[in-house]
């Protein structure tokens, strides 16, 4: 199942970038995409593991993409 946050703001394809790469390095995480106005992130993570990756991802977003929060916004069935 996938997961859709908002994101506070949008943020430049730069930050984008780094964002991702740092995400990748966190245990569970499986893919992630942002939305085509970069202000949305689709997540999928293992379902044990998705509270951790969301709590680090929060913390990458804050660092990297200058204050950046994130905020769920619905469940994606494929």
């Amino acid at each position: 199942m996938k997961r859709k946050y908002n994101l506070s703001k949008a943020v430049t394809q730069e930050q984008a970038d780094k964002a991702m790469e740092e995400m990748k390095k966190i245990t569970g995480f499986g893919e992630a995409e942002f939305t085509e106005d970069l202000k949305g992130l689709i997540v999928t993570a293992d379902d044990d593991k998705i509270t951790h990756v969301m709590n680090r991802s929060v913390n990458i977003f804050a660092r990297v993409c200058d204050e950046t929060k994130i905020s769920f916004d619905c469940f994606i069935f494929d």
